[in-house]
């Protein structure tokens, strides 16, 4: 049996059911937690990877923090640390969530917020309202966040604490699995945005930025030289989805070529509460993703020739892996074009915007259903009646390609991958107020010498072969 060691002077310290152990002291080795499960009789270990006893306490002190109690049941708020809750949130559900670094900073800030006030082993209970409102002052005068700004930040203590009540499978101080809660109950978080601006007597600044002209939109095409940003810029514009969807999209799962339709919710994703529907295909994305699969399979041919290994499989691909994100490139465009706090999420507000100015007829529940967004008209169970075809949506699908022959007069780099002519009466029938300078030429054959795409509702968006 290996000595052990719990203390150098043969003093445990120990921290309710958690007491810290070292195996071969003589080595110096690593401290240890450690509980002795009564159930089974067995001891459970965890490694601190700390050989300094004092760090060591600290360390067992954070496990136990934030170690769920099983015993006697989840303590009341006033029994639990806050930034022991915070944590085990970011921890948990917080490093899941789409604006986790949103999230990440609103724990900084009560963090520093508790050490200003050197309050920094508060309790849940801690956060009365008029403690939530002297914290909403601090951040207002330290760092002049706005009313909506400081919501969004207890927006996220409120979801801490919220998650804290709930009971499910955690991990506790010495790594094992556990059902239960942190704590009994949540105090209300009182601080949302009207209570804000009332009470810090501040304007409540607009929300919206100015939307994005035709022009400047051009000018971030010209700038996504990159093949997985240009990739990246048409699927966003050609299917208004939200960027994790279009970085997810596989045309090989996600495209039925029969119906010309797209499903951006691919086979095994798990649904959220951000929808991703079915949506008709665009006769710029129909034309980009045939010549794309050409580009890639050639790319492929001549790794091979060439004896290197294949690069990942994927739609966008950056040197040689799958793309996991644009964020960083799309603001470093935006900069350099001096257009203010441009994301990649600009694309799908651009096109909205742009079908609510130039498309008179098109229905905004129709704007909705191609955003993604809920439409709250009518009864939901009319949903499971109604066969959800794609091509409901094809006049919003007509605006899109409309959009981009508008913008493709600007761009230097041409944004169709095949010539592509729009009818002027289909367009004036959706209330287009501006026509793009390359129109359907109506002769007497009625076009009949080309092909048209799949077209069940007459769009008579026709391609050239």
């Amino acid at each position: 049996m290996p000595k052990r060691e719990s203390r150098g002077s043969g003093e445990r310290f120990q921290i309710g059911e958690y007491y810290l152990e070292r195996t071969h002291p003589e080595r110096g080795g690593a401290w240890y937690a450690c509980r002795y499960d009564t159930r089974t009789g067995q001891v459970s270990r965890r490694s601190l990877r700390e050989r300094d006893l004092e760090q060591a306490k600290i360390k067992l002190a954070q496990l136990v923090a934030t170690a769920p109690k099983t015993k006697e049941g989840p303590p009341d708020p006033d029994q639990v640390l806050t930034l022991a809750i915070l944590k085990a949130y970011m921890d948990g559900h917080g490093s899941k969530i789409a604006s986790e670094e949103a999230a990440e900073r609103a724990v900084e800030l009560f963090t520093n917020y508790l050490f200003h006030i050197k309050q920094i082993d508060a309790t849940v209970a801690f956060w009365t309202p008029a403690q939530q409102l002297e914290c909403a002052r601090w951040l207002r005068s330290e760092f002049d966040h706005a009313a909506s700004y400081i919501a969004r930040c207890f927006n996220v203590m409120r979801s801490a604490f919220i998650d804290a009540t709930k009971m499910k499978i955690r991990i506790d101080a010495v790594g094992n699995q556990v059902e239960a809660a942190l704590m009994l109950r949540a105090p209300e978080i009182v601080m949302r945005e009207p209570r804000i601006v009332a009470e810090l007597k501040v304007p409540k600044r607009t929300r919206k930025r100015a939307p994005l002209s035709l022009d400047e939109m051009a000018a971030v095409l010209d700038r996504c030289t990159s093949p997985h940003l240009f990739r990246f810029a048409v699927i966003s514009l050609t299917t208004w989805a939200r960027p994790q969807a279009v970085i997810d999209f596989d045309p090989a799962t996600q495209v039925d070529w029969r119906a010309a339709a797209i499903d951006l919710a691919p086979p095994e994703w798990i649904p959220t509460n951000k929808h991703r529907p079915r949506l008709p295909m665009t006769a710029c994305l129909a034309g980009w993703l045939d010549a794309w699969a050409k580009e890639d399979v050639e790319r492929d041919a001549a790794d091979l020739a060439s004896g290197k290994a294949l690069r990942e499989r994927g739609l966008l691909v950056y040197k040689r892996r799958r793309v996991a994100t644009v964020k960083q490139a799309m603001r470093r465009i935006g900069a350099e074009l001096g257009l203010g706090g441009f994301s990649q999420k600009r694309f799908r507000n651009f096109m909205a915007d742009q079908t609510r100015t130039l498309f008179r007829m098109v229905l905004r529940e129709q704007r909705s259903l191609m955003l993604g967004h809920t439409v709250k008209e009518g009864s939901e169970t009319t949903d499971y009646y109604e066969s959800g075809d794609p091509w409901a949506l094809a006049d919003v699908a007509l605006a899109t390609d409309c959009i981009v022959a508008l913008l493709a007069e600007r761009t230097e780099r041409p944004l169709f991958a095949v010539e592509t002519l729009l009818n002027r009466d289909q367009l004036e029938a959706i209330g287009a107020r501006v026509m793009p300078k390359a129109l359907e030429k109506s002769g007497d054959d009625g076009g009949r010498d080309r092909d048209r795409t799949c077209d069940p509702y007459h769009v008579k968006v026709v391609l050239f072969r």
